[in-house]
């Protein structure tokens, strides 16, 4: 095979991406979708999932707000 066609497109994973997986996670749990063996395992990982999502929105915030600090200055 030649490289172009063994190359892989670019990814782009973005916050909003992560927000729709943890909305489909919510909706799939409100109808039922898993057992009730594996409802530990998916609460963990929506956990994780919430937890780093707002992790990124808390550090978005402060980097809007020190943006705004420093044109405030000039």
């Amino acid at each position: 095979m030649s490289e172009e066609t063994q190359t892989t497109p670019e990814v782009n994973l973005e916050v909003s991406d992560l927000q729709n997986a943890a909305q489909i996670i919510d909706l799939a749990v409100q109808r039922g979708a898993f057992r009730g063996n594996e409802a530990a395992q998916v609460g963990a990982v929506y956990n994780k999932l919430t937890a780093f999502i707002e992790g990124i929105a808390a550090q978005q915030a402060a980097q809007a707000a020190e943006q705004a600090a420093e044109q405030a200055a000039e």
